[in-house]
């Protein structure tokens, strides 16, 4: 299984435990008794039943570890949010009550009713959850990134071979380095826009993949294509310049 595989799969085993930790919070702000006292005037939580404080507990325990494994996931993938992400644990100031505070009980004024408390938590918590949410298609981008520098790499790698092979007057082995270059970039131009192929398609049913995808104009595609048959002479017994084949590697070193 791939990492980014993995990586969806815990982040959607995550949110459903935040949408178990949202009901158990929303219940136990719900339920929670409230005193009005008088000096000075404000609203404060009463004792709570027994079934409350197991809600409570169950709502603490949870978000614990929700938040402890998402911090670790946010801290790798995206530390930009990280800072973002911590400020909505705790209170950071007189007015500002953080998730931890609301499963506490710790929030409660003369202005707040229940319904603003519960809006409060789970807007506080919502801002958690789509930070979290967003890691997938963060680390995908980074994945897709990090494929085409590789990819890009060992392309040129394979242009240095081919002009060496080319210079020492291997020009078939020279034309045929260069084409697996060029095969390889139509490769991962196919993966990074999520275009199917099949695994032994060449460098001509690739290009026209791109071309039917709207990747590739007819311009670039008839371009490839000739590139594609002076890689295909480099297999074959015709008759082939070295001319062509120092066109093919400039032209593939342009492309990659």
């Amino acid at each position: 299984m791939r990492n980014l595989d993995i990586l969806k799969r815990k982040v959607s085993e995550l949110e459903n435990l935040a949408d178990e930790i949202e009901r158990l919070g929303t219940d136990l702000l719900q339920k929670a008794p409230l005193t009005q006292k008088t000096h000075p005037v404000r609203l404060e939580w009463d004792i709570l039943t027994s079934d409350l404080r197991n809600t409570q507990r169950e709502a603490i325990q949870k978000y614990q570890r929700w938040y402890n494994l998402a911090h670790q996931l946010i801290k790798e993938y995206i530390p930009e949010k990280e800072n973002e992400f911590i400020d909505c644990y705790e209170t950071k100031g007189m007015y500002k009550s953080g998730i931890f505070d609301y499963l506490h009980l710790r929030s409660g004024t003369e202005r707040d009713d229940k319904n603003k408390l519960i809006k409060y938590f789970v807007g506080g918590f919502e801002t958690q959850r789509s930070i979290l949410l967003s890691i997938p298609d963060v680390a995908e981008i980074k994945e897709l990134n990090l494929r085409k520098i590789i990819t890009a790499d060992v392309a040129r790698t394979g242009i240095e071979q081919a002009e060496i092979l080319l210079i020492n007057g291997f020009e078939r082995a020279a034309g045929s380095i260069a084409g697996v270059a060029l095969e390889l970039h139509l490769k991962t131009l196919c993966d990074v826009n999520g275009i199917f192929y099949a695994p032994k398609d060449t460098i001509d049913p690739l290009a026209t993949i791109l071309y039917k995808a709207g990747i590739l104009d007819i311009t670039e595609l008839k371009h490839i294509q000739y590139l594609a048959s002076i890689r295909n002479k480099c297999s074959h017994p015709n008759p082939i310049s070295a001319t062509e084949i120092k066109d093919l590697i400039e032209d593939v070193k342009k492309l990659v």
